[in-house]
């Protein structure tokens, strides 16, 4: 079945208008606008008599609108029994029973839907549409939400809300949402302790949208994200190394925010921890017997990291180790 990928450019909107009837004042009601090229202006179109495919949708709109779901859904079977799926206005149709679905918190039912809608009509004008509940569904999916399995709630929604941001970030990146999906899936890794995971988000997110709205946020939680990852003095300071280079690029670009921030303690943190990391070494090899590789590892603790506190001990410990070193190493 072949569809068209292109329409008018049309905006649904809810506003309070008074009834012409008189009652209901104040009630919202569906308004379908369309932007008018030669006047410059968003113009309302009339709504399609009742009687029609496009009349009755209306008038589904209207109930979900009104969250009247169960009404809605009710009207969408007698809807697709009617008029059928050659209609021209059945792909509508299918997102308005999604949205009504969700409204029921029928989440695994509407995601199913609209899988269905995306691989029989992606690329038309309403496709933005269908990405938008599907992102709705992910978010609700990450809240804890369960799905069923057997009629009962009792399977996580997270691999599957992964797959939906993935799916429209990686198949739709040309959609409005695909920054957003990419973001909130390296929120979600963050706020649940997977460090390294959300780096890699937000590193995506960063390179494939160098322009994004969220390129300084994501900047900034790539730095906190391998910071986070780091394990301490007993780990490999890969992580810490990481996180330097990404707090100095944020520092560089967004100044005044790194400034607010507290970067620079940040980043003084970060020198005094990969300064204990090599000073740990050096006393790992002083204790097993390894004076020349001990000496090694202080001396570049205090050669590069020599306002720290690891920098104090470790000239201390040359001290200890012998005058000579120390005053052949002073001159260097």
């Amino acid at each position: 079945m072949m569809w068209a990928k292109t329409m008018p450019v049309v905006l649904a909107l809810a506003a309070a208008v008074p009834s012409v009837c008189g009652a209901n004042d104040g009630e919202p009601r569906t308004r379908t606008l369309t932007y008018d090229a030669e006047k410059r202006e968003w113009v309302e179109i009339p709504p399609p008599p009742p009687g029609t495919a496009a009349g009755d949708l209306h008038l589904i709109r209207a109930q979900i609108q009104s969250k009247e779901y169960r009404r809605a859904l009710s009207a969408i079977k007698k809807h697709i029994k009617t008029y059928g799926e050659d209609d021209p206005v059945y792909p509508e149709v299918l997102l308005a029973k999604a949205d009504g679905l969700i409204g029921r918190k029928a989440y695994d039912k509407a995601h199913d839907v609209l899988q269905a809608f995306l691989n029989e009509y992606g690329g038309m004008a309403v496709t933005s549409e269908a990405l938008r509940l599907e992102f709705i569904i992910a978010e609700t999916y990450l809240t804890g939400v369960k799905r069923k399995f057997l009629g009962m709630r009792l399977l996580s929604g997270e691999e599957e809300a992964y797959r939906i941001l993935d799916e429209i970030s990686i198949d739709h990146p040309e959609s409005s949402l695909a920054e957003a999906a990419i973001k909130t899936k390296g929120d979600y890794l963050f706020k649940k302790g997977d460090h390294l995971l959300a780096e890699l988000e937000y590193t995506r997110l960063i390179q494939e949208y160098p322009r994004s709205r969220y390129h300084q946020y994501a900047l900034r939680r790539t730095a906190e994200s391998a910071l986070a990852s780091h394990g301490g003095v007993d780990y490999d300071e890969a992580a810490l190394i990481e996180a330097e280079e990404r707090y100095r690029e944020y520092r560089s670009r967004y100044t005044g925010a790194a400034d607010r921030e507290g970067v620079g303690l940040i980043l003084t943190g970060i020198r005094e921890q990969r300064a204990e990391k090599e000073f740990s070494i050096g006393r790992y090899y002083e204790r097993t017997n390894h004076p020349g590789t001990a000496v090694f590892h202080y001396r570049t603790v205090r050669s590069q990291w020599p306002d720290t506190r690891a920098g104090t001990n470790a000239t201390a410990r040359l001290e200890l180790l012998g005058a000579a070193e120390v005053a052949s190493s002073a001159g260097s």
